[in-house]
């Protein structure tokens, strides 16, 4: 569905809407690849600096029509320092394996740096393997 890995110069097509809406998909390509790169991230105002590296794909982001992705300013989409709206996202149902919550159309941005990141970086890691 989604590009993992990508050369310098090729576009990167990131979610739209109705990707993020769609709760299985949700749960398995955003949700739990973000609970699984918190581990190396650390903690959850380290994901702001992380989340920066974004910035250097800008000008390849695209969504699946094709339309380019402007995103806002990484620190302006997490203004908080201590990033606690992470922990709230990261945060899982008593089942353990379900979010508690899912994304709002407000939190939609968020959502895609975020797993635009996981999947990214985590392709680079498999690479370097």
């Amino acid at each position: 569905m989604f590009d993992t890995i990508c050369k310098k110069d090729d576009k990167i097509t990131v979610l739209a809407d109705h990707h993020i809406a769609n709760r299985r998909l949700y749960r398995e390509r955003i949700w739990k690849p973000a609970r699984a790169m918190h581990e190396e991230v650390g903690s959850y105002a380290a994901w702001r600096r992380v989340l920066v590296e974004i910035e250097d794909y800008d000008g390849r982001l695209y969504y699946p029509d094709q339309r380019p992705f402007r995103h806002p300013e990484i620190h302006d989409l997490f203004p908080d320092v201590g990033n606690r709206w992470m922990g709230l996202f990261l945060e899982a149902a008593p089942c353990g394996s379900a979010p508690k919550r899912y994304a709002s159309p407000m939190t939609y941005n968020r959502i895609r740096m975020i797993e635009l990141y996981c999947r990214l970086y985590s392709a680079m890691e498999g690479a370097e393997a």
